[in-house]
């Protein structure tokens, strides 16, 4: 009689030893949140199922011939294991906790062999990162506009797309790849300060444009102190006859005065540019050009050896202006550079200003404040690269004081001076961080929406908290010109912050009614972004990188949000509106490189939306799957980001790299008007529709099918 036939075992390795249930699915989703390799242990023949039993030893049999035997079954049975542990890792498991976990199509999942153990094939691996991708929807889709690439895990590392240990960098504007690559190349010979001479205007003009860039943007990022810099400036023009090769001249600060002119250049608006006498054509030029030549002082003076403040002062101030010209890749190391440097320098041990003595006061002040501008751009990009580099633990630096610069005197936050917006910013900036490390130490996506909803209220609380200067209130004479700015910056900025909190469970808020509070908070936050961005449109203010990063965000959630909506459907109608609206603001945007790329993404989203709007007819099951919890997206969106990479290509002659997208240090306001007209309220309609896989291929080529450059 034969023996009966074993049993095969479906449940993974990991959840057989935890004692836990297992879904039966390599990788499955237990293994898949614990990052853990995952795989199921080899099917033996049946006299190896169980564990090699003592053999009665024959007379005839030698007790060494007993052992070797023995020994070998166990050998057998451990290189099996290992054999199975190894093809598992092999697949280059999921680290990333998310918020959910997608088993992988039959087509993805495992293949077994009849005596060799079960590995998972590379398609399963790619299944689990498209996943993770979808969950990130919004965020990839925005880094698109930024020019880059959100890498996920290991996957966004390709030698052979890239070269070894290459990655993909900035993108020059206006197809001029060629020459703008050779353009901002650093040179550090001999003739590069004669160069650099010829960008600088004549005397009265560096001081008309430094002065704007003090009276209309240093209340946005604070970097430098407008007294003593103004002092500087004008003992360069005197002492130093505006010349730059003067051997007592620090490099460095001339850095960070082409960083300041930059800044002017590029966020001045066109009636303020020409004024100075520069028209639109040169304006674009001479911007990027005062910007190479901060890059190129920096590096001729050896900053990353010689520290110095004014290194780290110039850094935080091309903030203002890296995102516009299209370098946020290289930005992004330069702030981290920064915060290096800065550490050297002992900016993040400054204490409060209670121990501050009058010889000391404005150094100390000048430390706080390019400190805090480096905490807030590191805090702010965390929901792009979810890794941060300043731990809330390892810094004594307080806030700096609410000051006016001429005085040094503290004052209360209700009179607003050029250091009042950015204290607002570093305050909210400090969420970023604890709620990263709260939903980094959550394993359930029960916990993790826990504390986005905690941060969400936090949030909330500190828009309604800002100081009566930036509520809905006449404009008293005798406020700093920047106020108006500042009221609609901190609407904007309080709105994106509110999206950044709940990104993690944005696009699942499209599919799951557990999460319709994400849903109706993330568009109101994009409606009010928009709106806020319509009325800066009109005025006169400077042109904040933030109008542009922003809007294309808000409208990049709309598009998301009308792909799961049926066009007969009001709110379908609005968003249509608004995105036409941000289309039509960002095509006069002049030279940024966000505007640009935003009106391409938009205009494709916007195309495939109105085509599957108006096809001639939606066949019963489409229309079965728009109506509630039954939606599926329409379009293939796999075919729009296709579109998007090959715009790209055709406007930039190829180099031999493949470029990425820019990284995006973020920066914050809040406004004190009603925050449920801001962001919405918990009482919402539910979202109940569910995901379509051409989603998924789309995020899975914008990441790792980027053009090249």
């Amino acid at each position: 009689m034969s023996a009966p036939g074993v049993r095969r075992r479906l449940a993974c390795a990991e959840c057989t030893r935890k004692k836990i249930k297992c879904d039966k699915v390599v990788p499955c989703r237990n293994c898949t949140r614990r990052g853990k390799a995952c795989y199921r242990t080899p099917q033996q023949s049946r006299h190896l199922c169980t564990a090699p039993r003592p053999r009665t030893q024959d007379p005839g049999e030698s007790t060494a011939d007993t052992l070797e035997s023995n020994l070998s079954t166990c050998i057998e049975e451990l290189q099996a294991t290992l054999q199975a542990v190894r093809q598992g890792k092999s697949t280059t498991p999921n680290f990333n906790d998310r918020a959910f976990s997608v088993p992988p199509s039959p087509a993805e999942q495992i293949t077994q062999t009849e005596q060799g153990p079960i590995a998972v094939s590379p398609q399963g691996a790619i299944g689990n990162r498209e996943t993770t991708e979808v969950e990130d929807a919004a965020t990839i889709l925005e880094f698109l506009a930024w020019g880059r690439r959100k890498v996920q895990g290991c996957g966004g590392f390709n030698p052979n797309s890239d070269g070894p240990g290459r990655s993909p960098g900035d993108v020059a504007l206006d197809g001029s790849s060629d020459e703008e690559a050779a353009h901002l190349r650093l040179s550090d010979d001999s003739s590069s300060l004669t160069v650099l001479q010829l960008l600088l205007p004549e005397p009265r003009c560096v001081q008309r444009i430094v002065q704007y860039h003090c009276d209309s943007l240093l209340w946005y990022h604070a970097s430098f102190h407008t007294v003593v810099f103004q002092q500087e400036v004008t003992q360069f023009l005197e002492r130093h006859g505006c010349r730059i090769d003067q051997p007592t001249l620090d490099l460095q600060w001339v850095a960070l005065l082409f960083a300041v002119l930059a800044g002017s250049m590029t966020c001045a608006p066109p009636a303020m540019a020409l004024s100075w006498g520069f028209g639109e054509q040169e304006r674009c030029t001479i911007a990027r050009r005062w910007f190479k030549a901060a890059l190129v002082c920096l590096n001729r003076a050896d900053y990353t050896s010689n520290h110095s403040i004014y290194a780290v002062e110039c850094i935080a101030t091309m903030t203002s202006s890296a995102h516009m010209l299209g370098h946020s890749n290289s930005h992004s190391v330069m702030l981290a550079t920064a915060v290096r440097i800065a550490q050297s320098l002992g900016l993040h041990l400054l204490g409060s200003g209670g121990d501050d003595t009058p010889n000391t006061v404005v150094r100390k002040e000048i430390g706080r404040r390019v400190w805090t501008e480096l905490c807030i751009q590191d805090w702010f990009s965390i929901p792009f690269s979810e890794s941060y580099f300043i731990h809330l633990l390892d810094f004594s630096t307080s806030a700096p004081m609410n000051c006016r610069d001429e005085e040094m005197t503290a004052l209360s936050d209700d009179e607003p001076t050029s250091m009042s917006y950015h204290r607002i910013l570093y305050g909210v900036a400090r969420l970023m961080p604890r709620l990263q490390d709260d939903l980094a130490q959550s394993n359930t996506p029960y916990t993790k929406y826990e504390h986005v909803l905690r941060y969400d209220t936090q949030m909330r609380t500190l828009a309604k908290q800002v100081p009566r200067w930036l509520k809905n209130t006449p404009l008293h004479p005798c406020w700093p010109r920047h106020v108006p700015w500042a009221r609609h910056c901190l609407s904007i900025s309080s709105a994106h912050k509110i999206i950044m909190i709940h990104r993690k469970f944005l696009w699942s808020s499209f599919t799951n009614p557990a999460f319709s509070f994400t849903r109706k908070t993330c568009i109101a936050a994009s409606k009010t972004i928009i709106r806020e961005c319509k009325v800066v449109a009109e005025e006169d203010g400077p042109i904040l990188w933030i109008y542009h990063a922003f809007a294309v965000a808000a409208s990049i959630i709309l598009c998301l949000d009308m792909l799961f909506r049926s066009p007969s459907d009001a709110e379908h109608h609005g968003h249509r509106g608004l995105v036409q609206d941000t289309i039509t603001i960002l095509s006069r945007s002049g030279p940024s490189m966000i505007a640009k790329r935003g009106v391409k993404i938009l205009r494709l989203l916007a195309e495939a939306e109105h085509n599957r709007s108006s096809s001639e007819a939606i066949s019963r099951d489409q229309a079965l799957s728009m109506s509630p919890y039954g939606e599926r997206c329409a379009i293939d969106i796999r075919k729009l980001v296709q579109a998007v990479c090959d715009q790209e290509s055709s406007i930039a002659a190829p180099v031999d790299v493949t470029r990425p997208e820019p990284l995006s240090p973020f920066t914050f306001q809040a406004r004190s008007q009603n925050t449920d007209e801001l962001f919405g309220n918990v009482l919402g309609p539910q979202s109940r529709f569910e995901i379509h896989d051409s989603l998924e291929d789309i995020l899975f080529l914008a990441q790792n099918c980027g053009p090249s450059y």
